[in-house]
């Protein structure tokens, strides 16, 4: 079936209606928990295959954040479809007023490489929970997983409710073409704008969940030794091929030194000096990106690690000096480098901080609520955390979305329902009363009884 008729057969199917009824959200939501317990080592199996992710890191970022997800929406979903009652106003009274939540239709989600499982399924959960049916592009960089992902969704799911596309930029344009009533897409700026672009032309709604240079910032008056291993232990998940991963530090100058020696003690209790491809660390994803990464390495100042291996495509966790203008400062990392900054003032950083294109996320390490206070209110970022990295976007009640060039738009728990869904207001008026004041024509007398009611 080729693209075109592959939308056109979901689109046909949702206008019947069967796919958006509550049993069948719930058949399907249960689907996919089926689908991932049951293949739960072929889908590690697959992602060691792209990454040489360990299993134990696979399953737990990968598989286990989706089962919470689906769980999540399947304890939940009776309460958010049904519809909300709201008040009236002055000039509806009396009337009923309801907001019924109602599935945009037939959607796209693209996936990105980094969690290839996560990133696709992720979404997916809230497309299916709010009533769509779906049309799913993983990224074609994880080439083993991409593959058992259309594999899998094959043997689950008619393609009436999900189906999958594999391939590359051509693939991709084909997609963006069709007339999709919502479009999911998880990625790079860069792309992103594309995205965006080609669903504008169609007045296609997107929400886009894109990246940024994620601050770690690290006050004086932090717990250092905590502030160093929660953000090595946020930078080397996935070997830093993550979003949300801390991509540098931005410390205040008097601590720096300690924060480097603590770094150094923190990578040798988390690897003893012995990093191990699968069972302790992940590699860089492909060459291509093994090499833009060495290339930034060459060009830094290393402090500690900068150990590389293009054959198994390893890179070691570095901490590196930098300065604002250095060439690893001027786009998004993603991978196991971590540049250091520092600072004098509380003010300086966040000068520097709401200067440059808003993050993903934001970590802040501090022992005062004036510092968290001001860096909350004052610099605008996609969400993040205090004293710790990551966790953020594992709680199904915060959402989860950038600001500016790191995104638009928020998933995870109700907030990825409230994503794929439209909301469809309706006022319904008895036939009496039936006021005479408001219909033509307006004169005098009804025109002072209005500036009355409206006082």
């Amino acid at each position: 079936m080729t693209i075109q008729k592959l939308v056109e057969h979901q689109k046909k199917t949702f206008q019947q209606g069967e796919i958006s009824s509550l049993s069948k959200r719930k058949e399907s939501l249960l689907t996919l928990k089926k689908l991932l317990q049951e293949n739960e080592q072929e889908i590690c199996a697959a992602i060691h295959e792209d990454f040489g992710k360990p299993y134990s890191e696979a399953y737990t970022s990968e598989i286990a954040t989706i089962l919470h997800e689906i769980d999540h929406h399947l304890k939940h979903i009776d309460k958010w479809v049904k519809p909300d009652q709201v008040g009236n106003s002055i000039f509806t009274f009396p009337s009923r007023n309801t907001v019924y939540k109602k599935p945009f239709g037939t959607v796209l989600i693209i996936g990105a490489w980094n969690y290839p499982i996560h990133l696709t399924f992720q979404p997916l959960v809230g497309a299916l929970s709010a009533g769509n049916n779906a049309i799913l592009k993983p990224s074609e960089l994880a080439v083993q997983t991409s593959a058992l992902i259309k594999d899998l969704v094959e043997q689950y799911f008619s393609p009436s409710v999900l189906a999958v596309v594999e391939g590359a930029v051509e693939e991709t344009q084909e997609l963006l073409s069709q007339p999709f009533d919502k479009i999911f897409f998880t990625g790079s700026t860069r792309v992103g704008k594309i995205v965006m672009k080609a669903a504008a032309e169609q007045l296609i709604p997107v929400t886009l969940e894109l990246g940024g240079k994620s601050p770690a910032i690290v006050h004086s008056d932090a717990n250092i030794e905590i502030a160093a291993k929660r953000i090595w232990w946020g930078k080397t998940m996935n070997a830093g091929q993550i979003c949300v991963a801390p991509d540098y530090v931005l410390i205040h100058q008097s601590v720096k030194d300690e924060f480097v020696e603590m770094g150094q003690q923190v990578l040798s209790q988390f690897y003893s000096n012995d990093y191990i491809t699968g069972e302790n660390y992940t590699q860089i994803i492909n060459h291509d990106h093994f090499d833009r990464l060495e290339n930034l390495l060459e060009q830094s100042d290393v402090i500690h690690g900068g150990m590389t291996n293009r054959e198994t495509r390893f890179i070691e966790p570095t901490m590196i000096q930098a300065d604002w203008d250095s060439v690893i400062m001027e786009e998004e990392i993603f991978g196991p480098l971590l540049p250091i900054l520092t600072y004098e003032s509380l003010d300086e950083a966040k000068a520097k901080l709401i200067e440059r294109n808003s993050p993903l996320a934001l970590y802040l390490f501090t022992d005062s609520s004036d510092v968290e206070s001001e860096i909350i209110e004052d610099v605008p970022f996609g969400g993040g955390c205090i004293n710790e990295t990551i966790s953020h976007l594992t709680n199904p009640n915060l959402p989860f979305g950038g600001v500016g060039h790191s995104g638009m738009g928020a998933y995870h728990g109700k907030y990825s329902f409230d994503c794929f869904t439209r909301l469809q207001s309706v006022l319904k008026k008895p036939v009496w009363p039936d006021p005479d004041f408001r219909y033509p024509p307006i004169d005098t007398d009804k025109l002072k009884w209005l500036k009355k009611l409206l006082k």
